[in-house]
């Protein structure tokens, strides 16, 4: 909150006989007072320290954090009068297994997506499911994401604020609607209303065949505070100026917005939801068109009991 600046102008027009001021003048006196000193208390108190949070990450060694993430999408793509369209969805249990914390709050995670319901729907062509717990057949669409499930993805130590120190692939990269495993946290304390940003770099390939470098950053806001919960808003913002429909095409996908909240005690997100709303008019030849659409939520389940408790039957 911004200190609020009071600035009274006071314009007094009075005809003041002596001996004749009359009762109603003291009370208009009395009154003025009154309304000065209100004035002047909530100028003290807008002037008082803006109080200010810290956010970390503040997890144990041994816990298992389960989130349920569910991702939908729908792509139309006109190209040379053709039109299609494709759905699809997919509903994941992502873990991450707390390794170690080291003295200075470090942590080191296994990542690993613990199941997948999935499913795809392309016009002209017959739909395709997939239940990683219940099929014992895996359609060709899906026998990548299969192979990956239950198995651990990348090992990763991140600092308190989310800063990556290290990052070890156990395989290729797998994204079926997870998002941003651990969104970057401003390494001080801030105040509602304060923003900060994480630069990102993209490589893409443009229509002559080259590889560009594009930046981006994630503006994120802390929106309010409200039962320990801090919600933090999350917009995807171009740096590098963008002119080729073909570059914008492989940039939709990054554009996303939305907000998260995190859990102050636990040191945790506890839930979000990300959202996109992206069209491209010529990306593949004049009347060419792609309009991308998807929404990602994600919803912290019951801990799990530690890996390190014993007593646990």
């Amino acid at each position: 909150m911004t200190l609020a600046k009071f600035r009274f102008w006071t314009v007094v027009f009075s005809l003041i006989i002596p001996g004749l001021i009359s009762p109603l003048a003291n009370a208009q006196d009395v009154n003025l007072e009154q309304q000065l000193q209100k004035a002047a208390l909530k100028a003290t108190q807008d002037a008082q320290v803006t109080k200010k949070y810290q956010l970390q990450y503040h997890l144990e060694e041994g816990e298992l954090i389960r989130s349920r993430v569910v991702h939908l999408v729908s792509m139309d793509t006109k190209i040379d009068g053709e039109f299609e369209n494709l759905k699809s969805r997919s509903v994941s249990t992502r873990v991450f297994q707390v390794n170690e914390v080291d003295t200075q709050g470090n942590i080191t995670l296994l990542h690993r997506v613990e199941d997948a319901q999935l499913w795809q729907k392309v016009t002209g062509q017959d739909e395709v499911r997939y239940n990683s717990k219940t099929d014992q057949v895996v359609p060709e669409n899906y026998e990548r994401i299969a192979a990956s499930i239950g198995k651990p993805l990348a090992v990763i130590t991140v600092s308190p604020s989310g800063a990556i120190i290290s990052r070890k692939d156990k395989v290729a990269q797998f994204n079926p609607g997870i998002g941003v495993l651990m969104p970057r946290l401003p390494d001080y304390p801030i105040a509602i209303g304060q923003k900060w940003y994480t630069p990102q770099e993209v490589r893409i390939r443009t229509k002559d065949n080259r590889i560009k470098t594009i930046k981006l950053r994630k503006l994120y806001t802390l929106s309010k505070v409200a039962n320990e919960l801090a919600t933090i808003t999350v917009r995807t913002q171009v740096i590098t100026p963008v002119h080729d429909a073909k570059v914008k095409s492989q940039l939709m996908q990054r554009m996303q917005h939305g907000e998260f909240q995190f859990d102050l005690v636990k040191g945790r997100i506890y839930s979000s939801r990300m959202e996109l709303d992206e069209r491209v008019v010529g990306f593949n030849g004049a009347a060419s068109m792609i309009h991308y659409l998807s929404r990602m939520t994600e919803q912290l389940v019951k801990p799990a009991p530690s890996t390190k408790d014993v007593s646990v039957r």
